[in-house]
């Protein structure tokens, strides 16, 4: 296997948790190892059959620049599942590199490799929904996701009347497909419960229906049907197959995954249920694109 290899690649992010860091864009400078097989284009000398680094090059400066992290190795990890899974690199290095971040060095950084095998991660479906200030607070909560785990896709978000107790505000509703190398349990108490005390999320002992800030569910893990956590949750959720506005958005996302216990395609699913129960809504926020 041959290389492709990018060196110091400049760019400017947010990237840090110190309170000078978290909202000035500061220098960072990427390395790329790309593992690719050259012999066609050697063979050939025809640029169609070359690896177009330009192309990948182009997608990291944009998705670099456009986010923000803590971590360096959160942001590495980000460039070679980009370079991996939509690039199709069989190899992958990356070294990402701090300027000035420790005195008396140079840079400060990490190097990672990866291959597609690497993301043979579960594969989880979250179902997200809010009525107190619901478009701030769906963008704060996908935020976070990317924070906490690795968002694949974003479903559109649909307006939906409240159910069970109807004295309140619509609903915004979505779901949201990510990679994660954690359990459910451990993904709904280090993701989920995370998320919604961040953005103070309160139960109502009384109703269990009332408004929240944010609420968001595991829906799907992989194709199994499972039971998780000390109160024995349980996946698929029960209310893929009662509601719309949870089928739906899911049914964006993955037509034809097939329900594991309802034998049926979830586009079939959505199908049943009557669209006209939900609007479409479009938030003005780069947050939610790809």
């Amino acid at each position: 296997m041959n290389e492709i290899e990018i060196q110091n690649l400049r760019l400017r992010a947010v990237l840090g948790f110190s309170e000078h860091e978290l909202d000035q864009p500061q220098d960072i400078v990427v390395g790329l190892r790309i593992g690719l097989d050259s012999r066609r284009a050697g063979e050939t000398d025809d640029p169609a059959d070359a690896f177009n680094y330009r192309t990948v090059t182009k997608a990291i400066i944009q998705f670099v620049e456009a986010s923000r992290f803590s971590l360096v190795e959160k942001l590495a990890e980000e460039i070679a599942r980009l370079a991996v899974i939509d690039f199709c690199a069989p190899k992958v290095e990356v070294a990402v590199h701090k300027p000035g971040a420790l005195r008396r060095s140079d840079s400060v950084g990490i190097r990672i490799a990866r291959r597609p095998e690497d993301y043979a991660q579960n594969i989880v479906f979250i179902s997200i929904g809010s009525n107190i200030k619901p478009a701030e607070n769906i963008v704060a909560a996908l935020a976070l996701l990317r924070r906490y785990t690795t968002v694949l896709d974003v479903s559109p978000i649909y307006q939906s009347a409240p159910q069970g107790y109807t004295d309140q505000e619509p609903f915004l509703n979505l779901a949201v497909m990510a990679h994660t190398l954690r359990s459910p349990a451990q993904f709904k108490t280090e993701v989920i419960d995370r998320i919604e005390a961040d953005l103070k999320r309160v139960r109502d002992p009384e109703n269990k229906n009332a408004p929240r800030t944010i609420d968001l569910d595991l829906s799907l893990w992989n194709d199994e049907a499972l039971e998780y956590g000390a109160k024995r949750w349980t996946i698929p959720d029960a209310d893929i197959a009662r509601f719309a506005h949870v089928a739906i958005p899911l049914a964006d996302l993955a037509p034809d995954y097939l329900h594991p216990v309802l034998n049926q395609p979830l586009h079939i699913i959505a199908a049943s249920f009557d669209a006209t129960e939900l609007e479409r809504v479009n938030l003005d926020s780069g947050i939610l694109s790809f």
